[in-house]
């Protein structure tokens, strides 16, 4: 017997099934295939053993009164409209002190039934809005110096890169609320020690690395109990990290078996990773993150997805420190068409000083035309609103 739609399956956690006691419900392999059908016993250890590494399960659904999967609404909130004068880069750290508050309750399981979502499907739209509003600016606050700790940060900025692809492959909104709202809390389940192991010099123990490989299933289990009914959401948190080629955690899935909004997530959260810096190491530059997404494309990453995210963000990437071939330091402000000559902004002059006023460039002028990467360890703190020359409305 197949099942139709094996993501619906979930893989068994090992406080669900007890040795001695009968199945609760009926058990499929990872491909859809019955492997024991419900009331079966559980009667030895090697059962037991076989029906946790291999074992997949129907969770039990929270339906709506139209018998639908639970998830957004049926009128889905859609992404928020913002106007002529409005700074992104604020606008992106505020949601980020939202999301903190967010990110505490649902820890601290504070939060009122309903609420997590509502929260989550606001800050996604928002993040949309600012994404469709200029989303140049908002990408390059992926490179650039945040306001927040990097368990805020992280899941802001991969939230961007998400909302960025799922926009390009027009990806239903129903869908992009469930993946932006998993990828803003992709990280939930070690919320109270990331920023720890964010800090540490040393390789993680055997203990840690454990507890990093279960904290998609302590996430999902701490958005159940927060009250998320959003399977999708679900499937996807626990899913994010896992790998194309079956090397990921928590259960190994490969290929087609993992969801493509965790693909696409995953791309964005290694990203991310890369290009930021942690007390032991500077981040990558842009290229050097690239090319490492790029090289693990088919291994790693899914191929296709690999394509279109290396695409979107272009060979020099929004936020993306480079030298220009007159000696100057620029950011990268905007993409171009073709993703080779884009508009950046200079703020060093050829002797290492800082512009007293930061000048535009266009790099398809052959004078000012990019040479390579600058090493973004020696880049200086940056205000955004000045590098992208964003202009203030007057507050009378």
């Amino acid at each position: 017997m197949l099942i139709e739609d094996n993501q619906e399956l979930y893989p068994l956690e090992e406080d669900e099934l007890e040795l001695g006691k009968p199945l609760p419900w009926t058990v499929y392999s990872e491909a859809g295939q019955l492997l024991m059908k419900e009331g079966a016993p559980v009667d030895t250890q090697h059962k037991l053993n076989n029906l946790l590494n291999k074992g997949f399960r129907h969770r039990e659904r929270k339906a709506s009164d139209t018998g639908e999967e639970a998830g957004p609404p049926p009128d889905e909130p859609q992404p928020v409209v913002f106007t002529e004068g409005t700074n992104p880069f604020a606008e992106l750290d505020e949601l980020g002190f939202e999301l903190k508050v967010l990110l505490q309750k649902i820890e601290e399981q504070d939060i009122k039934p309903g609420q997590a979502e509502k929260r989550c499907y606001s800050l996604a739209t928002q993040i949309q809005g600012l994404v469709e509003f200029n989303a140049d600016a908002v990408l390059g606050a992926v490179h650039l110096n945040s306001e927040h700790p990097y368990v805020i940060q992280h899941p802001l900025h991969v939230t961007v890169m998400a909302a960025l692809i799922a926009r390009t492959l027009k990806v239903p909104q129903k869908i992009q609320l469930s993946m932006l709202a998993a990828s803003l809390t992709q990280n939930i389940g070690m919320y109270g020690y990331q920023m720890r192991l964010h800090a540490q010099k040393e390789p993680l123990s055997k203990r840690q690395r454990e507890q990093v490989e279960q904290h998609p299933l302590e996430g999902v289990k701490l958005l159940n109990k927060a009250g998320v009914m959003d399977n999708l959401w679900l499937q996807i948190v626990f899913q994010h990290h896992e790998k194309a080629d079956g090397k990921g955690y928590p259960k190994g899935l490969k290929g087609t078996r993992i969801r493509p909004e965790a693909r696409i997530i995953a791309l964005g959260d290694v990203y991310s990773a890369l290009v930021t810096g942690r007390p032991h190491r500077p981040g990558l530059s842009a290229q050097q993150s690239l090319r490492s997404i790029f090289l693990e494309r088919g291994k790693q990453f899914d191929p296709k997805l690999s394509m279109v995210f290396l695409n979107e963000l272009g060979l020099y990437p929004p936020g993306a420190c480079v030298r220009l071939r007159n000696g100057e330091v620029a950011i990268v402000i905007k993409r171009t068409s073709d993703n080779k000559a884009p508009l950046v902004t200079s703020f060093m002059d050829t002797h290492g000083q800082l512009f007293m006023r930061m000048q535009e460039r266009d790099t398809s002028d052959y004078s000012y035309s990019v040479m390579g990467a600058f090493n973004p360890k020696n880049l200086p703190r940056l205000n955004p609103t000045l590098v992208w020359g964003i202009k203030l409305r007057r507050i009378n």
